[in-house]
């Protein structure tokens, strides 16, 4: 699973790296965090139509969703732990994830994970990234409040660990390429199952090195997070 990662890039990162067109006003509630966790807010990147425009052209945007898929049909929030992952074996398949397979993928940027390698009773967690900025492939949803309020909420697709990474734990984050991006965002693509074959492939090569024990605290939310520690 993927239940932790860091997110500590710009707004103007993102931007480039991303190639935006608009960024919502909610973005400006994004701080760099070192440290993310579910249900906390976090940054994804969607594409739509603009509803006036005399062109059709897909708009991408940036906004602010909550960590946690929340089903048009839930009763509330609270309902059931929050839906943070969606497997990519079954996520063609489970009533939580298909409709936003079809229609609402999005990407969550990402400067790394946290894994936690279990060794007897003990854990230890290790930063998973790369030089540059990572994209997990991601799908999202729209519920609305008994106040009658729309939340967006997203949930990160996750695959088989690749060696030498399935060591620290069994699960990894799809990762998109830039050359995917578009396809992956496109409004116009709602097969669920060519979605599915776009992504059914191996990730790249990530890296990882063992950190600190603090990470697994929310409260500690710092650049120490990421830093190597010696093993012993």
């Amino acid at each position: 699973m993927c239940g932790r990662y860091a997110s500590f890039m710009s707004v103007a990162d993102v931007q480039l790296a991303f190639n935006l067109d608009h960024i919502g006003e909610d973005v400006q509630e994004l701080r760099p965090s070192w440290n993310v966790a579910p249900t906390q807010d976090v940054a994804v990147v969607v594409e739509r139509y603009a509803q006036d425009a005399a062109v059709k052209k897909p708009i991408r945007e940036l906004h602010m969703a909550r960590w946690g898929l929340v089903p048009p049909w839930a009763k509330d929030l609270t309902s059931g732990p929050p839906l943070i992952n969606a497997r990519l074996e079954t996520v063609d398949e489970k009533k939580s994830f298909a409709p936003s397979l079809a229609k609402r993928r999005c990407i969550v940027p990402s400067n790394g994970y946290y894994e936690w390698q279990r060794q007897g009773d003990s854990k230890t967690p290790f930063f998973i990234h790369d030089d540059e900025l990572l994209a997990f492939a991601g799908l999202y949803s729209w519920w609305k409040a008994s106040d009658g309020k729309w939340i967006l909420s997203v949930t990160i697709v996750t695959r088989e660990a690749q060696p030498p990474l399935d060591t620290i734990h069994d699960r990894m984050p799809v990762v998109l390429e830039p050359s995917e991006f578009a396809a992956w965002l496109d409004p116009d693509m709602t097969d669920l199952h060519a979605a599915k074959a776009l992504i059914s492939r191996p990730n790249r090569d990530l890296r990882a090195h063992r950190v600190s024990r603090a990470v697994g605290s929310i409260r500690n939310n710092t650049p120490a997070n990421i830093e190597p520690v010696e093993t012993h």
